[in-house]
C-alpha cells in the first residue's frame, strides 16, 4: 500500500481513496479489466464511486504513465504493467492476459533499434497474440 501511494505522489497525483482502490486493483491482477469491470469491483468497497470517477481516474493514471490503456475489441482494457510484454487476447470472450514466458524475444530492444535504424521514436510497444483461450476452447 505504501509503495502504491508513493508511486502516485512521485507522479504528482493527489492520493484519493478512489485512486488507491483502482490502482491497487490493477496492480493485483494479471487480467486486464475494462473500466466497467473495475467499477463493479471498486463499488464493493466504495459504494458511492461513480463510473465517471473510475473512467476519469483511469485516464489520469494512464496519462501519468502508471497504467496503460489497451485498445482491443469493443472496450479498452487496462494494465498496470507498463514495461514491454506480451498480451494474449481471446477473440471469443475478449479476455486479455499477460504472457510472461521467456521465449527469447526482447521487446524493449525493438524500440531502441527502430530509433537507431530508422530514426523512429517509439512511444509505446506491445505485442498481442490473438486466439481462443482455454475456457472458450472447451466450450466450442
Amino acid at each position: 500500500m505504501d509503495s502504491l501511494v508513493e508511486r502516485l505522489r512521485e507522479k504528482g497525483l493527489k492520493v484519493t481513496p478512489q485512486r488507491v482502490a483502482i490502482y491497487g486493483l490493477l496492480l493485483n491482477t494479471t487480467a486486464h479489466p475494462t473500466a466497467e469491470e473495475l467499477w463493479e469491483e471498486v463499488k464493493k468497497d466504495h459504494a458511492a464511486v461513480s463510473f465517471n470517477t473510475v473512467y476519469t481516474t483511469l485516464s489520469t493514471l494512464a496519462q501519468a504513465g502508471l497504467i496503460q490503456r489497451l485498445h482491443m475489441g469493443a472496450a479498452a482494457h487496462y494494465d498496470a504493467k507498463v514495461s514491454p510484454h506480451v498480451h494474449l487476447n481471446c477473440r471469443q470472450c475478449g479476455r486479455v492476459d499477460d504472457y510472461d514466458a521467456d521465449f527469447g524475444l526482447n521487446l524493449a530492444a525493438v524500440g531502441s533499434r527502430a530509433k537507431r535504424d530508422r530514426g523512429f521514436v517509439a512511444e509505446r510497444l506491445d505485442l498481442t497474440v490473438y486466439g481462443i483461450c482455454l475456457p472458450c476452447s472447451k466450450i466450442s
